[in-house]
């Protein structure tokens, strides 16, 4: 990367059970509450079921599942547990990826509130590729903690197949 041509970012911090993302705030239509998803037939095991958002059908995916990972994620929980871990976790819901339909929402379970930020030309620059990772693009150190740039294009492929 050109450090010369680097602006800010404004971005978001998505904090999920084994690692937190870090995404363009651009990218992201709106945070809410966790609330009870609707089953997926034959969907696979990272998504955890379809909430209605703004009269639309939203997707929601556990991004530990997806990367393999078996933490359980609020919406799986048995409903004795759920209620404490549901006020605390948020679903963030992202903007349809290039190339998709106006109406392809999704969304991601955040173990807790997302935090916004603005992102410096350094942290940018200095971000490490991490290749054959998966859904992860890049990681970079934001103070005393490493986040995750997830490959978008990636999960595009699998969420579009």
């Amino acid at each position: 990367m050109n450090s010369a041509t680097l602006q800010p970012l404004h971005a978001l911090e998505v904090p999920t059970r084994v690692l937190s993302l870090l995404v363009p705030s651009a990218c992201v239509a709106e945070v809410v509450s966790h609330c009870a998803l609707a089953a997926l037939p034959l969907s696979p095991e990272w998504v955890v079921g379809v909430m209605g958002w703004r009269s639309k059908p939203v997707p929601v995916i556990s991004l530990e599942k997806l990367l393999g990972r078996n933490e359980s994620v609020p919406g799986s929980l048995p409903d004795a547990r759920a209620g404490s871990r549901r006020r605390s976790s948020k679903i963030v819901v992202f903007y349809p990826l290039p190339g998709r339909k106006p109406w392809e929402f999704f969304g991601i379970v955040s173990c807790a509130e997302p935090q916004s930020l603005v992102v410096d030309s350094a942290v940018l620059a200095s971000a490490i590729d991490t290749p054959n990772s998966g859904f992860i693009a890049m990681t970079a150190q934001l103070g005393n903690s490493v986040v995750a740039i997830p490959d978008l294009n990636a999960l595009a492929a699998v969420l579009y197949p």
